[in-house]
């Protein structure tokens, strides 16, 4: 056993030369990094000028937020300030609503519908020069109207129809003309009216009644074609001998009407009922507009009850 460990742990001649030369490289390496330290001269690393930029930089960003700063509170300050009357400053107008012929319609009208000095300028340049409003559409087409503008005034524009001659003059000659067929004004006809229309028969009679009851009436001859199954084929062939008149329509005040008078063909119980529920909670609507509050009521069904409504 003895034999064993002494083998195991003495070194021959070869092995010790090798375990010396090993003790002498590590002794003279921890010497070289003892000493080498006096002997090499320390750079001194400078900071300024990266402090100097640093400065820069923070000043760059100061400015800035001050900027933002100033910019917001200006922003702020031009638009909370009520508008003095002439400051030189563009005047915020409150738009109403109101039935109106945009044919020769007084600048104070406009005005009350909410549209500028320049665009009541634009208008009036217009009929000057011989432009007419014949339909509806005629108004979308100003340059200064709006589309989104236009769809608030169309359930209110009332284009009165143009007088026909009932007689043609050719070389001092009177060529009588037949006169024209009775308009059927759709508010007020029974079914046998209607069905005396083109295309419509009993069936179509009733189902526009019908609608006709559910709606409260119809503002605008295109109306028609919302209800089941009348296409724009069958409104074509009656357009020119149906009229209608949007004072018979059944009207809702709003500020003083429950659920189920408001519920009908464009708007839900759920709308309806939010409506009035809004109303008790926050006191009467200043304007018909008021019941977007809701966030149940879009712009388009905002443009379709509108003409039912009243304050």
């Amino acid at each position: 056993m003895k034999q064993i460990i002494r083998d195991y742990l003495s070194f021959n001649k070869r092995e010790r030369n090798g375990v010396l030369v090993l003790l002498s490289i590590v002794t003279l390496q921890l010497i070289y990094l003892n000493v080498s330290d006096k002997f090499q001269k320390k750079e001194q690393v400078g900071f300024s000028a990266f402090e100097k930029q640093m400065d820069s930089v923070q000043l760059i960003v100061q400015a800035s937020k001050d900027s933002m700063k100033f910019a917001s509170a200006t922003f702020h300050s031009d638009y909370s300030k009520p508008v003095e009357p002439n400051a030189g400053k563009k005047e915020t107008l409150k738009a109403e609503r109101f039935d109106f012929d945009p044919n020769a319609l007084p600048e104070k009208d406009w005005k009350r519908l909410g549209f500028s000095e320049k665009q009541i300028k634009s208008i009036k340049n217009f009929e000057s020069k011989g432009g007419k409003f014949r339909k509806k559409e005629d108004l979308k087409k100003m340059y200064c109207i709006k589309e989104d503008v236009y769809f608030s005034l169309e359930p209110y524009i009332r284009i009165a129809a143009e007088s026909k001659p009932a007689a043609i003059f050719v070389a001092s000659k009177v060529i009588t003309v037949a006169a024209p067929q009775a308009l059927v004004e759709i508010n007020t006809a029974d079914s046998a009216q209607l069905t005396n229309l083109k295309g419509i028969g009993p069936f179509f009679a009733k189902m526009i009644i019908k609608y006709r009851d559910q709606l409260g009436g119809f503002y605008a001859k295109e109306q028609l074609m919302e209800v089941w199954k009348f296409d724009k084929e069958k409104y074509d062939a009656i357009e020119k001998s149906i009229t209608v008149d949007p004072a018979r329509i059944r009207k809702i005040n709003l500020n003083a009407c429950e659920a189920d008078q408001l519920k009908g063909a464009y708007l839900k119980w759920n709308a309806a009922n939010a409506i009035v529920n809004y109303r008790k909670q926050h006191g009467k609507f200043k304007t018909i507009d008021d019941i977007r509050k809701t966030d149940l009521v879009d712009e388009e069904t905002l443009r379709k009850i509108a003409p039912y409504l009243e304050l």
